[in-house]
């Protein structure tokens, strides 16, 4: 690899991000947005201002009572960019959702020119493959939904393949580990799709260059304990994040995405989309007004260049060989994009997506065609007449429908119809031109092409300005009014709101991580189950409803669960003064347009309980019989029952001061992930915490480990016998520990692996590689 050339394509990715974000690096706005990508708005930026903070103050976030009545966010939560930069730098939040896309489309691409290097393409193709990856159409879609989920996933897969051919041809294994130990701290169910890419690989690879089965087997072994010393190390963030995608309403299989059986074939309009987002992400219609299948987002998008398609035209110039392994690379993609049944197989049944199998999909049109396009060059030959077979399709395609197929509006047809023109007419021509000269006239066309259709999907939306993020939205007035009630309330409480601050299109769930309050309300794909079961069991979200399990509006329709779950504040934007204050709520402040009222009589986090009632009996009554019921019972589950003996009833809730009339825990620390306290009880009592259960709270009775129960089918209890008690909680998120120790012995191994690499490694027999 020439670095001369290297440093050219590193410049013209660079020239290429900043051209197409220049409105984000240069001016007033965030990349963060309003419409229906608001994902990045209501969770990656308020998920971005936790690990900011977490990154200031220490290392990772662990548990956070912002949300949901308190949840785990340590899963997932290094990202080691981001983290680096926050941990050394003054970045904002806001500031990061920029950079993270900025660093892993220039890494993608770098990664993806490595990778061709290795095979000694020819400088045009590898630059035309590269930048097609970089900026193919749902990379750049999926970086303005959420950048802390999609933007790594291009550039894992790319380094990937990067890792496997230096595996095979260079014996450098590390790759190997660094790659899996990436994908592992990002989102565990990449790994199987790694794992499956790399079985692939080697498959091919096999195929193709026919070596010494001695060599190439221990090539494979010593890939696989690559992999794994690569799963291992990233065992201190991977077994937490799978623990909490297990503990969740998809991921322990409570709740289903789909009712029935998938479809074996696609439907019309799921073809439609597929073929013709081939050619533009804006084909079939923006952000706004897409109406074919689900929406904007969730639709199959493989665009990655008109240049890559018309390329395909030329497939046999790779050989027999090349040719039968691009067929077999394409095929068992177009199979899964073809069939939702088997979409879903791929998934396991718990949902049907695109998403990642587009990033793959795109990834290998890029490097096929990049193949293709250097075998052009290197054999200066053109098959004119599969070329022109090819134009006229995708013209007739673009120009007059498929599957009975009208546009309302042709001329967003027409884009892709002069560039494929364009195209055709210079590999048409190219016999006059110098083929290694290509790249003079391919390379103008590539970037007007890239910046017309990514621009399309960035400049056509609806965007946070400066205002939106510093004046408007989680900074309103609210913002102000909390930050005084917590200068002025040192106590623990809960606050409700009958509005969101967010101006997104979407219902801003989780703004306490920004506003700083502890809420009820949560937005995750993998909430908490026992919250959604304590939800369930008071009728608060509805049983079989999956979006609800993961859109939680919280507790501020139940004023029995407000009391509860010791909400002690609640702002109100409509004129509801008189229900909250029949509920014993005072009005203490009046913003204008809202009012702040407190309840003087709120439950305290952790109070006793006298007597016990079962699940299951208590899910035979009604919705108003169970509030009436839990006021004087502690709802445990069945099988835990029979430990517990069922003393004398308490009254229900009394209404004068509650810390004279009920026990309840006196809070000396309370933290995120410690809370202390002690508690004088005249007999055996069921001390209560409104926090959901979680096998990551360890919880001390006067310095003895005690077991911690389920209450109301998901939150806390311990039980309590006479005496007095000094109660600690501690937090840490489950497998946290466990994980520490295997990642610590694959860092052994690792270095082992390094050192045996080295000195045992490099005398052995190289593949020739048949590039």
């Amino acid at each position: 690899m020439k670095i001369k050339n290297f440093i050219g394509f590193s410049v013209i990715l660079l020239f290429l991000e900043v051209l197409l974000f220049r409105e984000f690096i240069f001016g007033d706005l965030y990349f963060i947005f309003k419409d229906l990508g608001s994902d990045s708005y209501v969770n990656d930026y308020p998920l971005l201002y936790s690990r900011m903070l977490a990154a200031k103050d220490g290392f990772l976030p662990g548990w956070s009572f912002h949300n949901g009545l308190g949840e785990n966010l340590y899963p997932y939560s290094f990202e080691p960019f981001s983290w680096f930069l926050f941990k050394v730098t003054g970045i904002s939040a806001e500031q990061m959702m920029l950079i993270i896309p900025l660093i892993y489309i220039y890494l993608s691409g770098l990664m993806l020119y490595l990778f061709l290097s290795e095979h000694k393409l020819a400088f045009p193709a590898k630059v035309f493959a590269s930048l097609s990856w970089a900026f193919s159409g749902y990379y750049i879609l999926s970086a303005t939904w959420s950048v802390t989920l999609f933007c790594p996933i291009a550039f894992h897969f790319s380094f990937l393949l990067f890792a496997l051919q230096r595996c095979f041809t260079s014996k450098e294994y590390h790759w190997i580990v660094i790659v899996f130990a990436l994908i592992g701290i990002s989102y565990p169910v990449n790994l199987f799709f790694a794992l499956i890419f790399c079985v692939a690989y080697c498959i091919l690879f096999l195929y193709r260059n026919q070596p010494e089965k001695k060599i190439y087997f221990n090539r494979i072994l010593f890939l696989g304990i690559s992999a794994a010393i690569g799963i291992g190390l990233s065992c201190w963030m991977l077994l937490s994040s799978i623990s909490l995608m297990k503990n969740s309403p998809r991921g322990s299989n409570e709740i289903s995405t789909f009712q029935v059986f998938p479809d074996f074939i696609s439907d019309k309009n799921e073809l439609i989309s597929t073929i013709y987002r081939l050619f533009s992400p804006n084909i079939l219609g923006d952000v706004n007004n897409f109406s074919l299948y689900r929406n904007y987002f969730e639709a199959p998008l493989l665009y990655c260049g008109i240049f890559t398609l018309l390329l395909f035209s030329q497939i046999s110039i790779l050989g027999k060989k090349g040719k039968f392994i691009a067929i077999i690379s394409v095929l068992p993609m177009v199979l899964i994009f073809l069939s939702p049944a088997i979409r879903n197989l791929v998934w396991f049944y718990s949902g049907d997506y695109y998403r990642v199998l587009n990033t793959f999909f795109a990834l290998m049109l890029c490097v096929i065609s990049g193949f293709i396009f250097s075998g052009i060059i290197n054999s200066r030959k053109v098959f004119i007449k599969p070329l022109l077979i090819t134009a006229v399709f995708c013209i007739v395609i673009l120009l007059f429908g498929l599957l009975n197929f009208k546009e309302n509006h042709p001329s967003k047809f027409l884009i892709p119809v002069i560039f494929t023109l364009t195209y055709t007419g210079i590999l048409f021509f190219s016999k006059k031109i110098k083929f290694k000269r290509l790249i003079i006239f391919i390379l103008p066309v590539l970037l007007v092409e890239i910046i017309t259709m990514s621009s399309q999907i960035i400049s056509q939306r609806n965007i946070c300005s400066t205002s939106d993020i510093l004046k408007k939205g989680y900074y309103d007035d609210s913002f102000e009014a909390i930050k005084n009630i917590n200068k002025t309330d040192k106590s623990f409480f809960r606050i409700e709101k009958d509005f969101y601050s967010g101006v997104s299109w979407l219902a801003s769930y989780n703004e306490a991580k920004i506003q700083n309050y502890n809420s009820s309300g949560a937005y995750n794909s993998f909430n908490n189950k026992n919250y959604i079961n304590f939800l369930k069991v008071f009728d608060v979200i509805k049983r079989g409803n999956e979006p609800e399990t993961r859109f939680v509006k919280g507790l501020g329709s139940s004023p029995f669960l407000m009391k509860l779950c010791s909400v002690k504040y609640f702002i109100a934007s409509k004129p509801q003064s008189d229900q909250l204050l029949q509920l014993g709520f005072e009005e203490v402040d009046d913003k204008g347009n809202f009012k702040i009222f407190k309840d003087p009589n709120s439950l305290p986090f952790g109070f006793c309980y006298d007597n016990i009632l079962g699940l299951k009996e208590f899910n035979k009554y009604s919705k108003k019989e169970k509030e009436s019921f839990g006021s004087r019972y502690l709802v445990v589950d069945d099988k835990d029952l029979k430990q517990f003996k069922n003393p004398k009833i308490q009254a229900e809730f009394p209404k004068d001061n509650i810390y004279e009339q009920i026990d309840s825990l006196k809070i000396n620390h309370f933290s995120n992930n410690h809370i202390s306290g002690t508690i004088n009880v005249a007999n055996s009592k069921f001390l209560f915490f409104s926090m959901p259960f979680d096998e990551g709270w360890k919880v001390k009775d006067n310095g003895k480990l005690v077991n911690i129960y389920k209450a109301f089918g998901g939150l806390t209890f311990v039980p309590l016998k006479k005496g007095n008690h000094k109660i600690i909680l501690d937090y840490s998120s489950p497998f946290k520990l466990l994980g520490i120790y295997i990642s610590t012995l694959s860092l052994v191994l690792f270095i082992g692996l390094l050192f045996y690499q080295k000195k045992k490694l490099a005398n052995g027999k190289d593949i020739k590689f048949h590039s």
